[in-house]
């Protein structure tokens, strides 16, 4: 009974996710280099490339992870020292609704630190539900992650924006150039 109902919880969990990114989150396709152009698998992939994103959540506080162009990517997670390295793919999502995935595969070393599940696997989330957290999409590299080096230890119940990411990390916050900002 209690197997059931966690499964039931997972159940719901998603689907509250999936209805908030359908939602909430700006569309997958209004990131596009092109809005209008029709989204494909590789019109997906701009949406992610050479792109910084920053997320926030109850769960995971706010994250930044910057997506290089050749598949490495870096997250800048609260309470880390260093980003976490991992590989990111777009995929077409077999939910029959003609959208994409966002999937990363971390390090085996690594560890979600809200559900404990291990690195090393393929994680893999539908583009609009992963879109409803986000808080801001910026150009290229602003916080040099790639480098391998975080700017600061980012509290993990703090909201940041990126201009308090910038200041913070005593960065010119006019430097940064907006893909896309919440309002």
């Amino acid at each position: 009974m209690t197997v059931f109902r966690t499964l039931k919880c997972v159940t719901l969990l998603f689907l509250s996710f999936g209805f908030l990114g359908c939602t909430f989150g700006p569309s997958p396709q209004s990131l596009q280099a092109d809005p209008s152009a029709t989204p494909t698998l590789e019109t997906a992939r701009t949406v992610f490339e050479d792109r910084t994103r920053i997320t926030h959540d109850p769960w995971y506080g706010t994250q930044i992870e910057y997506h290089r162009s050749d598949g490495k990517s870096f997250l800048w997670f609260p309470r880390n020292t260093r980003p976490v390295p991992a590989n990111w793919e777009v995929r077409n999502h077999g939910f029959g609704q003609g959208g994409h995935e966002i999937c990363w595969q971390y390090p085996s070393t690594s560890k979600n630190a809200v559900t404990g599940a291990k690195g090393g696997n393929w994680e893999c989330y539908p583009d609009s539900t992963y879109n409803a957290n986000l808080t801001a999409v910026l150009q290229g590299d602003p916080f040099d992650l790639a480098s391998n080096r975080v700017p600061f230890r980012i509290p993990s119940t703090r909201k940041y924006s990126a201009e308090n990411l910038m200041t913070t990390a005593k960065r010119d916050p006019t430097n940064l150039r907006y893909i896309y900002r919440k309002q």
